[in-house]
């Protein structure tokens, strides 16, 4: 059966021939070409199937080309005619759009996306002001009617009760005190030139929410493709101009949601991961929501399932995966977020709702190695932003946790590092790439003026870093004597200390010549260990001679009974590993500096 009609877009008389199902095929051009009744596609292609029409269209595509004229048709229909949002609500449109997409998304491509943003979004151009009070709203009759349009026939779906900041609960935490990132009327600028700005209007969440947001379509996409849809939303969260219009928006579909269920998934790239990352924190650091921040804070405790104890069992770490990388990038997206407030009250609620929750939590001998440097780099920013926080961390018995939790730890250089910035008073964030031993004595003043240490009960947990390095090495030599095994460990560990002391800093001059393995990179590791340890118990030695608060600090009795059973532990260690002992008697004569004389 033939059914013809006439297609004013295109000026033409299109034939199109009907399957057995009733869906569109092919189409042929036959006849004479003339101009026929004008009209909009829009309102034309209701009287013979509407946006069923449509649809049925994406889903005969077979190449590349048909899916772009029918996704061009679909963004025609939608823009102009309401009527037609408004069936594609009514019949669930935009699932079976991206239900239909996803056995078409080999021909998906960088065009059909930018058909997507033109059916969720449009563009509106204005002038800015050059003063506020010569400001005058004028706006074109092309954007009021786009602005009225947006209020009519989309916003009012919308019950007033779901406001984009939430309830009055979460105002009360963060929003309502919040100085540095108080929201400002979208149309107030006190002192901008006047220029032409082109800003991006989110005019379709239900494209937004059903097809933007459904990763299980776009994993099947290229990688280019899912971090050009993230910058597409992104650009909607950064915009100053809609700013709030887009947040709020995007906040009545639950975007928080959304990103965190996508981050969940297993399938999708890191490149993606990191993008999704960034976009989450734009949307976090407007209005420090509490009602989004425990929601994202519940989802990275959530990465981590603590094993169960088991009695004369080690505990085992977990491994590296997938839910570990995106913890890490969630735990450093909290520092950046925390490094830009200011106010001190709304700091005290940050550390609340945020970085108590996380430190408690991830403070376990289990966690990932990787996510206990983020942790312990968290814990150093909220030491030093916060004296609350730091007094509430002594009394409630955090140092003795990290004595607990840190030896776990021993082969991962970058934590004593953080500790001794701690005690320097010097800032933990950003991170070093690697650490060297040059950037332990770079610590010290170099104008030989020594302030107060701060957090000296750090030191314990160093002490007791290298105590558990030593026996852990004196273990596994002992069980390889039982095994007949001692000639090969000992080997292996003079091969990594004389790689751990070798010179890799090239041409030093003044005091690193003294030092050349001041110069080289700290591995991380087990088979590292031994090495790292001995440098910072070489750089401890350094601190006494040197420098007399340290001295003064070496001199408490506590640090002097952590230090007998340190030494006490390098003396097995020797005698259990006769193949290196003249690298680790160096350790013995060194801990006679941290005694008084």
């Amino acid at each position: 059966m033939f059914l013809l009609f006439y297609l004013c877009f295109f000026n033409l008389r299109l034939i199109f021939i009907l399957g057995i199902a009733g869906i569109p095929r092919f189409g042929r051009l036959c006849g004479d070409i003339y101009i026929c009744k004008q009209g909009v596609i829009g309102e034309t292609i209701r009287p013979i199937g509407g946006m069923e029409l449509v649809l049925a269209l994406v889903e005969a595509a077979e190449n590349r080309d048909m899916l772009h004229m029918a996704l061009t048709l679909l963004a025609c229909a939608l823009h102009q005619n309401p009527q037609n949002l408004k069936d594609m609500q009514t019949y669930r449109g935009y699932h079976l759009l991206a239900l239909f997409l996803r056995r078409r998304m080999s021909l998906f491509d960088m065009q059909s996306l930018e058909i997507f943003f033109q059916i969720a979004a449009c563009e509106a151009s204005f002038s800015e002001p050059k003063k506020l009070e010569t400001m005058q709203t004028i706006l074109s009759p092309a954007s009021s009617l786009l602005e009225t349009g947006l209020e009519d026939n989309f916003l009012s779906k919308f019950p007033d009760e779901n406001s984009s900041v939430g309830s009055p609960g979460d105002m009360d935490d963060f929003s309502a005190q919040k100085d540095s990132f108080s929201h400002i009327s979208e149309l107030e600028n006190t002192d901008v030139a006047a220029e032409t700005s082109n800003c991006i209007v989110l005019s379709n969440a239900d494209m937004v929410e059903h097809v933007l947001l459904d990763w299980t379509l776009w994993v099947t996409a290229s990688v280019s493709i899912q971090i050009a849809l993230l910058g597409f939303l992104e650009n909607l969260v950064s915009m100053h101009w809609y700013r709030n219009h887009n947040l709020t928006i995007l906040r009545r579909i639950n975007l928080v949601q959304h990103l965190l269920v996508t981050l969940q998934r297993g399938d999708v790239e890191v490149p993606v991961l990191e993008k999704l990352v960034v976009l989450l924190g734009v949307i976090l650091e407007d209005g420090f929501l509490s009602s989004e921040l425990e929601n994202v804070v519940r989802f990275v405790i959530m990465t981590f399932d603590p094993p169960g104890l088991v009695p004369q069992r080690p505990i085992m770490r977990e491994s590296m995966g997938k839910h570990v990388i995106v913890r890490n990038m969630l735990l450093e997206m909290f520092i950046d977020l925390q490094v830009t407030i200011r106010s001190e009250e709304l700091l005290e609620l940050w550390h609340k709702v945020v970085s108590s929750k996380l430190i408690t939590y991830f403070l376990d001998e289990a966690v990932h190695p990787t996510s206990m440097r983020w942790v312990m780099t968290l814990l150093g920013v909220c030491l030093t932003s916060s004296p609350t926080f730091a007094i509430k961390f002594r009394t409630g018995g955090g140092y003795q946790g990290l004595v607990r939790v840190l030896p776990s730890f021993y082969d991962s250089p970058d934590i004593y590092y953080i500790l001794f910035c701690l005690i320097f008073g010097k800032p933990v964030y950003p991170r070093l790439p690697e650490v060297r031993m040059l950037d332990f004595h770079a610590l010290m003043p170099n104008d030989g003026s020594f302030t107060e240490l701060k957090f000296v009960e750090l030191l314990d947990s160093v002490i007791a870093m290298a105590k558990t390095t030593f026996d852990r090495v004196s273990m596994q030599a002992m069980l390889a004597h039982q095994t007949g095994n001692l000639s090969q460990v000992g080997a292996s560990l003079v091969a990594e200390l004389v790689e751990g002391n070798s010179d890799m800093a090239g041409e030093l001059q003044g005091e690193a010549l003294m030092h050349k393995t001041y110069a080289a990179r700290l591995m991380g590791g087990e088979a590292s260990a031994p090495a790292a340890a001995t440098a910072v118990l070489r750089f401890m030695v350094d601190l006494a001679k040197m420098c007399p608060p340290f001295t003064a600090v070496c001199r408490r009795a506590e640090f002097l009974e952590s230090c007998i059973d340190l030494y006490f532990s390098c003396v097995r260690f020797v005698r259990d590993n006769l193949y290196i002992f003249y690298f680790y008697c160096f350790n013995l004569y060194s801990l006679n500096f941290l005694f008084p004389l």
